[in-house]
């Protein structure tokens, strides 16, 4: 069985080349967009766009309607019932290769291409043909389409009249203009202002010895463009128009006889002027003039290439003309200064064609027009030529690809190469890389200065300083900040910094026409592929900094390979940058201009979708970490369902579980609060509690404190109480941590009482084990030895072993500090065995504490240092530095004990620079007692685990 799909005319779905009833006008309408989006997600706002001119306000139920009649109908004809599947928030509609004339028609187009890039115009033809045949009229034709699959037709219909612009290219080239003359009059008439087409039929006519006819076709479009918009024709039409004028036709010959033929004088200084507001680039500036230096080397055979490169904006184009000037202004390469720009990010240009390029520069080096060769090839050959023994600087500016450099190249090393490029050009060997970040904040704020006169700047340092923060230290936003500065001579800098205090038009207001930095953020996002724009536009929603492969593709729906992929190209771009391996971020205006797309693009409803998916795959992620840190205990809450079609990252064990959170952690915390703001409830009072464990651990106690009071908020407007007994336990262990040990009671009591309601009683258990502790740094040990007494039946009631041993070791200190050292001693054991046999170090490390404090108490010092040096090492291994330094203290009072000094001293040296690391508040009840150590030191190692 043959199935078809097709949406280049008509729209049709075909078994077996008969055509296949698909329903109403409504649900064809979903299949054109389903369709359109083959084998991605299509959310529900999309697929309502799609369907409605204005959608109901509720379009979910209809769509469901429509996708049903449409499985009916592809069950009817044999389809399996999983060609549509349904997504979070949406569906996808499942083609396979060959199925979908407008995927055939992209991979020939694209084939195509790529053999006009490689010259290859026999290859050309044939795959540009193929894809051309697939068009059976305007796409989608005779459907009622809303506006969404309107401009998608539309969309679809300029990529054809691209592809037929290559196809009459590639036969011009093969000598064979005749063949396309008849098309692109047609064309032309149907697309009267498209001035590439008429750029091709010039081309063809010119080649076939019709010049006559060339420039009459000029002068029909000029006529258009004047009398019915009022403009004159681009740059490449009259370049055109001026070589037909210059030279006797010729005969058929390839595209790089496009322009050829005009001779002009020589002119050796191309430089553009240096800008007068430069200012700073110290150090990539004396780093770029080292390599200059270092060319001096008379043994020296390859000619120096540098490539600046950096995100829009960022001031490549500005540091490379300084540099030019500066190096020419030393006596090096002053014979000659060639440059262009390469159109790489242009708007109304295509890229420069390195042929025409090199037609420039060899008119430039006195070449007459008729003496050019026509071939890339032999031009680039004679430009080699004509550079040897002269001392040569050429800058290439915003350069696209290595393809349109790699023939601007000279061939020794008298000459000196300059690159601006947005992109990494990996690709071209022998070029040193010169990365272009943002301004220092000093080079920043004396740009503002140069810039705004006046010194209203220099009155204002920590306003200035304000002011390049906002814009994130990028040059331009910097220099469009200034002059507004400049041309309101009534404002303070303080004026500046509250209007672009406002994120949602920070960008608005660092505009000035076609410099404005929207407008470069657009052009770079403009050349990116249908899927990197998506990507691009869904990580503006990213709440967090951090972006990982795993992240991205939770937001975009994509396997975590695919996300990697497509975010390694966005660093290439420059479009993102990569703090560590792995980890990639925005630039602040970057991320603005990101979220600016996606809303404008996206639906509410799939933006939703993407953000939500992501804080799934947080909250289940985290819950991954959380049963390697604790194997021993069950999973807290029902987890919301995981809305990603991949798994979480893999986990190998604790210490793993431990850097990942570590890793995330700012992202976790952004996690919760988005969760909060798209009120995704569950979420924001779940991923609290599941995090509870490496907040305890790590002491994160500003992270702990937020998210749990976001979670108790989430969690007290859905009414689920059990969450909210959970979450009041994580707060009062929190203000235990901190030594707010009333506060942290009160929070216990409040935890015990919902516990108590809801039923839940292991967790009556762990808040009873708490409460206990509150209580004994409260001094009130017989109500502690009662919490710990009601919890241990609670504890082997529910089978929860761990549990059991934490409470047996609570209960046995809790009895040692009575006195009661006999059934201390015994509790101490039992707790011990269990720890042991579940081989729990999490565990085992308070009970050892527990036992040395014991040991320590009954005077043997020898076996109560033994006892601490075990607790370090088990605290250790679970990477809680916290108990490590209570362990260290406790090692300490026995070493002293037993008259080792020196050796105490430096123990309690070593956990006090662990509790100022961590921020903990114990390093100010210890730090007294260094400056000269009592006799006898209190009990500071708190008793077991508190989560």
């Amino acid at each position: 069985m043959t199935v078809e799909f097709r949406v280049l005319g008509p729209l049709e779905a075909r078994r077996d080349g008969r055509a296949v009833s698909v329903g109403g006008h409504r649900q064809r309408s979903v299949l054109a967009a389903l369709l359109l989006r083959a084998n991605e997600a299509a959310g529900t706002g999309y697929l309502a766009e799609a369907i409605w001119e204005t959608p109901p306000a509720a379009p979910e139920s209809n769509i469901r309607t429509y996708v049903a009649g449409l499985r009916r109908a592809l069950r009817g004809v044999g389809e399996p019932a999983e060609r549509i599947t349904t997504r979070p928030g949406g569906y996808l509609f499942s083609v396979h290769p060959g199925e979908l004339d407008l995927l055939l028609f992209e991979d020939h187009a694209r084939e195509g291409e790529h053999a006009v890039r490689r010259r290859d115009f026999t290859r050309a033809v044939e795959h540009l043909e193929r894809a051309l045949a697939l068009w059976r009229g305007r796409p989608l034709e005779g459907s009622a389409v809303g506006t969404l699959l309107a401009t998608e037709a539309d969309r679809i219909e300029d990529r054809r009249l691209a592809v037929m612009e290559q196809h009459a290219q590639a036969w011009i080239a093969l000598g064979r203009p005749d063949l396309v003359v008849g098309g692109l009059r047609v064309l032309v008439a149907e697309h009267p202002y498209r001035e590439e087409l008429w750029a091709q039929l010039m081309l063809a006519l010119y080649h076939g010895d019709r010049q006559a006819e060339a420039l009459a076709a000029f002068a029909q479009v000029r006529g258009r463009l004047v009398t019915d918009l009022g403009i004159e024709p681009g740059l490449r039409l009259q370049r055109l128009h001026q070589e037909i004028l210059s030279t006797e036709p010729t005969g058929a010959a390839g595209p790089d006889r496009t322009d050829d033929a005009v001779s002009v004088a020589r002119a050796y200084r191309q430089l553009p002027m240096d800008i007068v507001e430069f200012t700073g680039r110290t150090a990539e500036l004396s780093r770029l003039l080292r390599i200059v230096e270092e060319h001096g080397d008379p043994a020296a055979t390859a000619v120096p290439v540098v490539a600046i490169e950096g995100m829009a904006g960022v001031g490549k184009t500005r540091l490379a003309v300084h540099a030019a000037h500066r190096i020419v202004g030393q006596g090096r390469f002053d014979e000659m200064q060639l440059w262009t720009d390469l159109h790489g990010f242009d708007p109304e240009h295509a890229p420069a064609n390195p042929a025409e390029v090199l037609a420039g520069f060899l008119r430039l080096l006195g070449v007459p027009g008729q003496h050019i060769p026509h071939g890339l090839d032999a031009r680039a050959a004679l430009y080699r030529d004509r550079l040897v023994g002269r001392r040569v600087l050429v800058l290439l500016d915003n350069a696209a690809t290595e393809e349109q450099v790699r023939p601007l190249l000279p061939g020794t090393a008298d000459c000196l190469v300059l690159i601006t490029t947005r992109r990494r050009l990996s690709g071209l060997d022998g070029t040193r890389p010169l990365p272009l970040g943002v301004l220092t904040t000093e080079e920043a704020v004396g740009l503002l200065a140069h810039i705004a006169g006046d010194g209203r700047v220099e009155a204002e340092p920590a306003a200035a300083r304000r002011v390049v923060e906002l814009c994130g230290g990028l040059p331009l936003a910097v220099v469009l900040a200034a002059r507004r500065l400049r041309n309101r001579p009534l404002w303070t800098v303080a004026d500046l910094v509250e209007r672009l205090g406002d994120a949602e038009r920070r960008l608005a207001r660092l505009s000035a026409g076609a410099l404005g930095v929207h407008v470069v953020f657009d052009l770079s996002y403009r050349a990116l592929p249908p899927r990197h724009r998506r990507l691009f536009r869904l990580l503006g929603m990213h709440p967090g900094d951090d972006i990982t492969a795993h992240t991205a593709a939770a937001l975009g729906d994509l396997h975590p390979d695919d996300a990697e992929t497509l975010l390694e190209d966005l660093l290439d771009e420059h479009l993102l940058h990569q703090s560590t391996p792995g980890r990639y971020r925005f630039h602040d205006l970057l991320r603005s201009f990101a979220r600016e797309r996606a809303k404008a693009q996206e639906s509410a409803s799939d933006l939703a979708g993407a953000v939500t998916r992501l804080l799934s795959w947080y909250l289940h992620a985290a819950e991954g970490a959380r049963r390697l840190l604790e194997p021993h205990r069950s999973q807290p809450v029902r987890l919301h369902p995981l809305l990603t079609r991949h798994p979480v990252p893999p986990l190998a064990d604790h210490e793993q579980a431990l850097a990942w959170c570590e890793a995330e952690r700012a992202g976790l915390l952004a996690a919760v609060q988005a969760s909060i703001e798209i009120e995704q409830l569950s979420i924001a009072w779940q991923l609290p509690s599941i995090l509870l464990n490496f907040y305890y651990r790590r002491s994160h106690w500003a992270d702990w404190l937020a998210t749990h009071r976001i979670a108790l908020k989430a969690a007290r407007a859905l009414g689920e109480q059990h969450g909210q007994g959970l979450i009041w336990r994580g707060l009062g262990i929190a203000y235990h941590d901190l030594r707010r040990f009333t506060e942290a009671v009160d929070c216990y009591q409040r935890a015990q009482r919902i516990l108590d309601a809801v039923g839940d009683r292991n967790g009556q258990a762990w808040n009873l084990n708490n409460l206990g502790i509150g209580y004994i740094d409260l001094e009130r040990l017989d109500d502690a030895r009662s919490c710990f007494a009601l919890a241990l039946p609670a504890f082997r009631d529910t089978g929860d072993r761990q549990g059991e041993g934490i409470c047996l070791g609570n209960l046995g200190d809790t009895l040692r500090r009575l006195g009661l050292r006999a059934e201390a001693t015994a509790h101490l054991q039992e707790a011990l065995h269990i720890q042991h046999d579940m081989t729990d170090q999490a565990s085992l490390r308070f009970t050892l504490v527990s036992l040395g404090d014991l040991l320590h108490d009954d005077g043997d010092h020898a076996e109560a240092a033994r006892h601490q040096r075990e607790a370090i090492a088990a605290s250790e291994s679970v990477g809680d530095q916290r108990m490590v330094a209570r362990a260290l203290i406790g090692l300490a009072r026995a070493l002293e004990t037993a008259g080792d000094g020196g050796a105490a001293l430096h123990h309690r040296r070593r956990a006090l620079a662990i509790f100022d690391e961590l921020g903990d508040p114990q390093a100010e009840v210890l730090r007294p007692l260094l400056a000269e150590p009592p006799a006898e030191q209190p009990d500071y190692a708190d008793p077991p685990d508190e989560r």
